[in-house]
């Protein structure tokens, strides 16, 4: 019953983070709908011509939700602060992103048009397309995301934190993977993910560390 209240008791003094997801659910829609049709641009590099498409990649790309809602799940219980930089990450850079695509609105041209075989997952994905608009793409949401997580994996505490950080290593790698094999994003949208992330990853993660080292060097 303890470990139950202190559970609600986390919940209500977080839900300040917790409620950006459904904010960022409706801005995000809400930027795939505006009419910037004449301001588009298209995002490609050779590299995406050099990778092929495999269908069986469509099923690291779906982990990431579950995945993130996991580990918030599991931080929010657990690790307190490390929630709180979590959602710090998320915030900071999901909002950076969005802005970028007001700014500078981007679309794909690289999904196949045809596949070479037929089976459940090329179903999967051909339904992932129908549904998911190729446009702002870069910088990746995924790649950011999939970043955060493994930030959070790295300030995991306790005896079975190694495990956790190995585990957490190979999820992100095949996640991250998975966006350009699926055709779901450009070699150029993940680079252009990576300085947002490691940029969140100092303020929100390392923010308090650099404030006391500062601190320190002025005492000296």
């Amino acid at each position: 019953m303890r470990d139950l209240n202190k559970t609600v008791i986390k919940f209500k003094e977080n839900f300040k983070y917790i409620l950006f997801w459904p904010l960022f659910i409706l801005a995000f829609i809400g930027i795939e709908h505006l009419d910037v049709a004449g301001r588009m641009h298209e995002v490609h590099c050779f590299l995406d011509d050099i990778i092929p498409f495999n269908e069986f990649f469509v099923l690291p790309y779906f982990t990431w939700h579950p995945l993130i809602v996991i580990v918030l799940a599991y931080t929010l219980v657990n690790e307190t602060d490390n929630f709180r930089n979590l959602m710090k990450f998320f915030i900071l850079t999901f909002t950076v992103t969005m802005i970028i695509y007001l700014i500078y609105p981007t679309y794909l041209n690289i999904r196949p048009e045809s596949f070479e075989r037929d089976n459940i997952l090329v179903w999967i994905t051909s339904l992932l397309y129908s549904i998911d608009n190729p446009v702002n793409v870069c910088p990746s949401l995924h790649i950011t995301g999939c970043l955060g997580l493994l930030f959070a994996s790295w300030d995991t505490r306790g005896r079975d934190s190694i495990p956790k950080k190995v585990f957490m290593a190979f999820a992100v790698a095949f996640i991250c993977a998975s966006t350009l094999f699926m055709k779901q994003h450009s070699v150029i949208d993940v680079i252009v993910a990576v300085p947002i992330s490691f940029i969140g990853w100092v303020i929100c993660f390392r923010g308090k560390e650099i404030e006391q080292m500062s601190d320190t060097e002025l005492i000296k």
